[in-house]
């Protein structure tokens, strides 16, 4: 199952399309957003985020922070470099 996903920094779009996961660095610790994810928003810390794209490929993104929201099928992050 996938996903649609966002990526936004302040000046452009990072990411649109599909993913099957999301692997990104909250301010509690590493989590993992797939399918169906419940309904979330999280500060994100610097780190690697790493997307498993619809193809199965892999994309690892370096970020300074930002904010994570989940609502409904949905996932976007607003990033900082």
């Amino acid at each position: 199952m996938t996903f649609p996903l966002s990526i936004l920094a302040i000046d452009r779009e990072i990411f649109l399309g599909k993913a099957k996961s999301l692997t990104l660095p909250t301010l509690q610790g590493q989590i993992q957003v797939l399918a169906g994810h419940a309904p979330l928003l999280a500060l994100l810390q610097e780190g690697d985020v790493l997307i498993e794209k619809e193809d199965s490929t892999s994309e690892k993104l370096p970020i300074a922070g930002g904010v994570l929201r989940v609502k409904e099928d949905t996932v976007t992050l607003l990033v900082n470099f």
